[in-house]
């Protein structure tokens, strides 16, 4: 284990963080945040803010856990939906989930921690069995974030019928899966709303060009 070269890097990476960002950067935020979204995400290394923004201090507050799942952490999410009323809450889940493919597996032997994170997963699980195919295996990653869209619905369905909270359900692809190349997210679902010719025409969409709506919709796959 090379550990001093590790806590040199996080020195280094500190150091170049502190010289390019302005004193008056921290004085706007050192005593309030002011986040735009509350995000909830897979805990998964591969999937990081940097693929939806490039500045994100301040601006996006993060709930991560394996298999992106909301009740997990559901004061987390209340705290970013209620307290910080973000208007945003997005739901970010990936190809390639470990999480998913565990869950449809037999994990009795795994850790209590993880058995208890993983028990979560199979009410959105329900209706699949283990099978790794790439097709069963996306679309069960498919269910789960149109399930935590559905369940942050109905948690906080006052707030989205009043137009103060839009929640959004995102696909990470980090493998190519929809064909239109690595590392692109797709828009999944929108306040409940899944289908793509739907999603198309929503008016979320509507300042997007032709080209980027079908960039950002996820494809069906048969």
């Amino acid at each position: 284990m090379a550990g001093n070269s590790f806590l040199q890097e996080i020195l280094e990476a500190n150091q170049n963080f502190r010289k390019k960002t302005n004193v008056k950067t921290f004085e706007a935020y050192r005593e309030n945040q002011s986040p735009v979204a509350t995000m909830v995400m897979c805990s998964d290394s591969r999937l990081q803010l940097e693929i939806l923004f490039s500045e994100t201090i301040n601006k996006i507050f993060v709930v991560r856990n394996i298999g992106n799942q909301i009740m997990n952490n559901q004061g987390s999410v209340d705290y970013g939906v209620l307290h910080l009323k973000t208007p945003y809450l997005l739901i970010i889940g990936h190809t390639n989930c470990g999480a998913i493919k565990t869950a449809l597996t037999d994990y009795s032997q795994e850790t209590s921690g993880i058995v208890s994170e993983l028990n979560s997963l199979q009410l959105p699980l329900k209706n699949f069995k283990a099978d790794f195919s790439p097709f069963l295996w996306q679309k069960a990653v498919e269910a789960n974030v149109d399930f935590q869209v559905s369940w942050a619905l109905e948690r906080y369905t006052t707030l989205v019928k009043a137009n103060e909270l839009a929640i959004i359900g995102l696909i990470y692809d980090l493998s190519n899966y929809y064909g239109k190349g690595f590392g692109r997210i797709y828009l999944k679902n929108i306040n409940g709303e899944k289908e793509p010719a739907a999603l198309l025409k929503h008016n979320f969409l509507q300042t997007l060009s032709p080209e980027e709506k079908n960039l950002l919709v996820a494809p069906s796959v048969k």
